[in-house]
């Protein structure tokens, strides 16, 4: 059967200078040939491969915007398809519009994702590399963006290949095995840090009513997206943001101060905080250093201690870090008494002034100091289906390693 010439929005609509809509399929140069006017190739189906071409996306001759359009036959297009790329103005009605006069000119709308599942079927890429590319228009960082890009081109799945071939050629000597089985860990180990890429980790800031909190959560973010006052309880409900640090991307969340208290509505906030640190990958212990401990900064330490700080696959310990707020004032705290060595390092900071954040920051992505200085074209694991098949992977080769010794 002969496939339907699919076209597809590939931009976020409205947040860019450009918006870009790809046609893809046997009759993609017919369709944007009727609707391409250019300023020097009169007929887009004689259009070279891998060339551009200025002109206007018209309807019923009117010029609807000035666009710039790539051509890329099935032997150069990443979908294994004829494919043209029309580059409009960024805006919602040029894009849109565009659109709409390629769709009435015989393209079918779809989502973008079915132009990667065209590279799949016609294998130009692999299920791996399809992952990625579904991944990056969603990167949060530029750090997101090269690890993906590079994934997409190959980097996971050539590393893979490689490890497979040697499987199939493998005589069950102890060397060979040892060497299977250090590439799989060395592969499995960056799952941590490309899943983090792809599904930033949940930070979670909690501590007393009134401990400064919001005040850090609007430092981290450099701007007041949190309310500040002096009245405790001013957090009813959690409040999250995406932010990075060092490229990394994190949800971060201001939860509602956690202790006993009569006003329902603060109940409730009290108890979206606790389901809030029951989820949470990273959590922040606000402390007031102008105050003596208090009975709500015991609680709070006993509810975290009840918590289970592994994920449910135990790959993953939930990280802690105490923070000091308030080190610019007199020092009325004694954390040790509270939490002695439990938690390490605990960092002082002045939230108000913004001392110790840079810190703090650096706290936070220690586990990933390895990885933020990026080797261009390194494999790494970015979903859990990679993940989980590398796991059992690697659990197949010790238990051929064990026989073998």
């Amino acid at each position: 059967m002969k496939k339907e010439t699919i076209a597809s929005i590939s931009t976020p609509i409205g947040e860019g200078g450009i918006g870009v809509i790809q046609v893809s399929g046997p009759d993609s140069l017919e369709i944007a040939n009727t609707v391409f006017k250019g300023k020097k190739l009169k007929d887009l189906r004689n259009a070279e491969s891998k060339r551009i071409y200025y002109g206007d996306i018209c309807l019923n001759g009117t010029a609807i915007d000035e666009v710039i359009v790539n051509v890329l036959r099935e032997q150069d297009s990443f979908t294994g398809e004829d494919l043209v790329e029309v580059n409009c103005h960024g805006g919602i009605r040029a894009v849109k519009k565009t659109l709409e006069c390629i769709v009435a000119a015989g393209a079918k709308e779809v989502h973008w994702k079915e132009l990667a599942n065209r590279s799949l079927t016609n294998k130009k890429i692999d299920l791996t590399q399809e992952e990625a590319l579904l991944e990056i228009p969603k990167a949060k960082t530029k750090l997101g963006a090269k690890v993906l890009l590079d994934q997409y081109n190959g980097a996971l799945s050539s590393t893979i290949n490689k490890i497979i071939k040697e499987i199939e050629k493998c005589d069950n000597t102890g060397e060979r095995l040892h060497h299977i089985n250090d590439q799989l860990k060395a592969i499995l180990k960056t799952a941590v840090f490309g899943c983090a890429i792809t599904s930033p980790q949940k930070l979670i800031i909690t501590g007393k009513p009134n401990a400064g909190k919001s005040t850090l959560i609007n430092e981290l973010l450099k701007e007041d997206r949190s309310i500040t006052h002096k009245e405790p309880g001013t957090t009813r409900d959690a409040v999250d943001e995406l932010i990075s640090f060092g490229g990394m991307p994190f949800t971060i969340i201001d939860t509602a101060g956690i202790r006993e208290t009569d006003h329902e509505v603060e109940k409730l906030g009290v108890l979206e905080s606790k389901r809030q640190l029951r989820e949470a990958d990273k959590i922040i212990i606000v402390f007031d250093n102008s105050k003596p401990v208090e009975r709500e900064d015991k609680e709070l330490i006993e509810f975290i201690e009840r918590l289970d700080l592994h994920k449910t696959d135990n790959s993953h310990k939930v990280s802690i870090f105490p923070v000091i707020n308030k080190a610019d004032l007199p020092c009325k705290l004694n954390l040790s008494t509270l939490i002695g060595d439990t938690f390490e390092p605990i960092c002082q900071i002045s939230a108000l002034n913004g001392d110790g954040i840079s810190t703090l920051e650096e706290n936070l992505i220690s586990e990933f100091k390895e990885f933020i200085k990026y080797t261009p074209e390194r494999p790494i694991i970015f979903t859990e289906r990679q993940k989980e098949y590398i796991s059992r992977a690697l659990l197949f080769s010790e238990k051929c390693i064990q026989p073998a010794e």
